[in-house]
């Protein structure tokens, strides 16, 4: 009898922390799968079930990372969390690490668009054992010529001995040479680095880096944007990732990451080219579990590369199957100032983001819509 006493609480404690039911959320559900609150901390977001959750932003405002800062506290304490991925060039790793993990005060120039996130990381790691600390991963393309070198100097250095017979020429010749004398450049240092498995990895992003840097884009030329170039980013991205998620036993990974990224479906009714698909697609289709959000306001602020703007407007694509938009979520209930929608409602999956014509369920897991947004921190010189 003692015993299947035992096995039942065991069952029930095990349901209950799979749902989420075993803690007391303070939002209010105004229908069902749909609560709103003013504190991003009330809401049931998952803690366990996957191995990626993505919070996806909508660049530019300071909302966006509060959600990230749950998720990182909750994700910590309940699911061991220890690996963030962010959207920035993989170069940067090392001196964004330096800081989060308090041995460095400052950051360099090309990570201005991440000192907010990364400030809120580093005051997470604080008061935290070496040990027990998250660590960021940079994930994205070595966005510009400059920045594929440093980190291939970089890389240069890790090899140690073992890379003296390589010689690095200086940028100012480097960056006139041909692609393939440079492609063979990185062969060779790939070549000796098979017993640095992070030193590879490194290496295989400066290569599809400079297939990309070759194909004519520069992000800080703004030439960044050229929508035929996205597969070869998702390509790096991709690799990237998954090569964390190798080595992190089996514990979830936390990515702060653009929206547009993390559709688990194809969602763009014209998309860069016929087979895209998106990073998270991607994992999704080699079984890795993935719970994706959308973060979005209906009206406030932005600010982004040097740029500010408004955001009235963005959200009127998004409605119930009836028409309604779903900012009409404030008028039942003004006095909140955040919604989150969980997409696993039947109702809720059938969401459309106009002109998307696949529904929301398909595409995301949760969305969080704010009532106003406000600017991020402007850390970027002018």
């Amino acid at each position: 009898m003692k015993a299947r006493i035992a096995v039942c609480v065991l069952l029930i404690t095990v349901l209950l922390d799979g749902c989420n039911m075993g803690e007391t959320f303070k939002a209010k559900e105004v229908r069902p799968g749909i609560y709103m609150s003013n504190n991003t901390a009330d809401f049931p977001f998952p803690t366990s079930g996957y191995m990626v959750y993505i919070v996806g932003e909508t660049h530019g405002n300071r909302e966006a990372k509060g959600v990230f800062d749950v998720f990182l506290h909750n994700l910590y304490k309940k699911a061991k969390l220890r690996d963030i991925i962010l959207e920035e060039d993989q170069a940067y790793e090392t001196e964004a690490n330096a800081y989060i993990h308090g041995l460095s005060d400052t950051l360099p120039d090309g990570l201005c668009l991440r000192t907010d996130i990364l400030g809120q990381i580093r005051e997470f790691n604080v008061d935290l054992p070496t040990d027990k600390k998250v660590t960021v991963h940079l994930v994205d393309v070595d966005s510009s010529f400059p920045v594929v070198y440093k980190h291939l100097v970089e890389l240069h250095l890790q090899l140690g001995p073992a890379g003296e017979s390589i010689q690095i020429p200086e940028l100012s010749e480097i960056q006139y040479a041909s692609s393939k004398k440079l492609y063979a450049l990185v062969d060779e240092l790939r070549a000796l680095s098979a017993e640095k498995p992070d030193t590879l990895n490194g290496l295989d992003t400066v290569k599809l880096s400079l297939e990309w840097y070759y194909l004519g884009n520069d992000m800080e030329t703004g030439t960044g944007s050229k929508r035929n170039f996205a597969p070869i980013r998702e390509d790096i991205i991709t690799k990237n990732i998954k090569y964390v998620l190798s080595q992190t036993n089996d514990k979830p990974i936390l990515a702060f990451f653009g929206a547009a990224h993390g559709m688990k479906t194809q969602g763009d009714p014209n998309p860069p080219t016929k087979d895209f698909k998106t990073w998270a697609q991607r994992l999704v289709e080699d079984d890795v579990s993935v719970y994706s959000t959308i973060i979005d306001g209906v009206s406030g602020d932005g600010y982004w590369r040097g740029e500010a703007f408004s955001y009235q407007g963005w959200m009127d694509g998004f409605q119930f199957k009836n028409g309604t938009h779903l900012a009409s979520l404030f008028n039942t209930d003004p006095d909140s100032g955040i919604a989150y929608i969980d997409a696993h409602t039947d109702e809720n999956a059938e969401i459309r983001l106009l002109p998307i014509d696949v529904p929301f369920g398909q595409l995301y897991d949760g969305m969080i819509i704010f009532k106003e947004f406000t600017p991020m921190e402007n850390a970027c010189h002018q």
